[in-house]
């Protein structure tokens, strides 16, 4: 109860401190049927690419509502209006479908209020607060729908897809995304293409899927729109590891005229921006950056425990031939080894290193953290992980 009210305090005095953001609040509705609904929040314009609209999922059950995603804690106010245009019915659940903000920031509020708070078990290394901990193949009835998470390899770990059967509607917000390029993932383009075919297998023709954010004058995609996305992910992949090879750097990739006029054909909604570097180097990052062939020797002293400057404990576990390094409650992010003492943040946007640091007897005693200035610092710390 303590660390309910401790968040929910801090959530208030983000609504207080952002109440001007709340005033210019807009959303609208769509029942899809006499029990499902999806709000939608438009925003003005977010990250500099225009007018952005955000989806949640609302089911009526008989002694309350199920959220498919909560909203941003400065919009509490108008959020919780706009679900008293369904019912005055208390929030009973709420099943996020990733970590983003505008999925979590009010699961707190929630909570306190009497709600469950179901997410995957992969956001038990994030800063989300949640109850229930879930894996692939969760099922539950509500409302009259058979509701099933399927997780996905696109956009973070902890991403699920959020189906309903009888209403046959998929949720999979940023793990697809018809306006523009999405963040890929934990796996690069090929994760975020094996979610989206496992969509496909999911659905059908009829099938009404919610991303995460979409066009105003178009709510919904279809099967056709992820087939769409899955040729041009597959385009945009290959146009990366040919300009990699040509020597390239992510910054002259991104403003190459064969990356624009891709932007400028796939997602000609958005406006391009040379920023959209952001985009390309986490694609030559797991697609055209070369493995390096480590000991298998050198490849265990890595694995363990490690305390960062900033007092956080991780830990780097090994899958497959990548690695992962977690802290319970902070942060999760893929590693790969690049260079002799260079582990690649594979995920970044931004040029996101650890270096290998060893005694003299070449054992590993601590990574030292080449960070951008970027707000990793704040789970990750911004010098040095020692050994434990």
């Amino acid at each position: 109860m303590k660390l309910y009210l401790k968040i929910s305090i801090l959530l208030f005095c983000a609504l207080w401190a952002n109440i001007g953001k709340a005033s210019q609040s807009s959303y609208s509705h769509k029942k899809l049927t006499e029990k499902v609904h999806v709000v939608t929040k438009h925003f003005k314009d977010m990250a500099n690419i225009g007018e952005t609209n955000i989806s949640f999922g609302v089911i009526k059950g008989k002694e309350g509502l199920l959220l498919i995603n909560s909203m941003v804690a400065w919009d509490v106010s108008n959020f919780v209006a706009e679900l008293k245009k369904i019912s005055d019915l208390p929030v009973k659940y709420v099943l996020n479908n990733n970590y983003d903000g505008n999925n979590t920031e009010l699961n707190a509020y929630f909570a306190a209020k009497g709600a469950q708070i179901i997410s995957h078990k992969a956001l038990k290394y994030s800063d989300v607060f949640t109850q229930k901990l879930i894996d692939d193949g969760f099922t539950m009835q509500f409302g009259g729908q058979t509701i099933t998470a399927h997780h996905s390899q696109g956009h973070s770990f902890g991403q699920i897809n959020i189906y309903l059967k009888e209403a046959n509607v998929l949720f999979m917000a940023d793990s697809f995304r018809s306006d523009w390029l999405t963040v890929f993932g934990p796996k690069g383009i090929d994760g975020h293409i094996s979610g989206l075919k496992q969509a496909l297998a999911i659905t059908d023709e009829n099938t009404l899927i919610v991303s995460g954010v979409v066009l105003k004058e178009k709510l919904f995609a279809d099967m056709s729109d992820i087939k769409h996305q899955i040729s041009s992910s597959q385009l945009f992949k290959s146009l990366i590891q040919k300009h990699t090879k040509k020597g390239l750097s992510p910054e002259q990739i991104a403003t190459h005229q064969d990356i624009t006029t891709f932007f400028e054909t796939y997602y000609p909604k958005r406006k391009y921006h040379q920023w959209f570097v952001h985009k390309v180097r986490p694609a030559v990052n797991f697609h055209a950056t070369p493995r390096f062939d480590a000991t298998n020797k050198d490849k265990n002293a890595l694995l363990g425990q490690y305390v960062s400057d900033n007092g956080k404990i991780f830990e780097i576990i090994k899958e497959g031939d990548d690695f992962i390094a977690r802290s319970t409650n902070h942060y999760m992010l893929p590693l790969k080894w690049t260079q002799a003492d260079t582990l690649l943040v594979t995920s970044s946007e931004r040029d996101d290193k650890l270096l290998i640091k060893r005694n003299i007897d070449e054992e590993i005693t601590h990574l030292r953290l080449s960070l951008d200035d970027n707000w990793k610092k704040k789970y990750m710390g911004a010098y040095v992980w020692t050994k434990l």
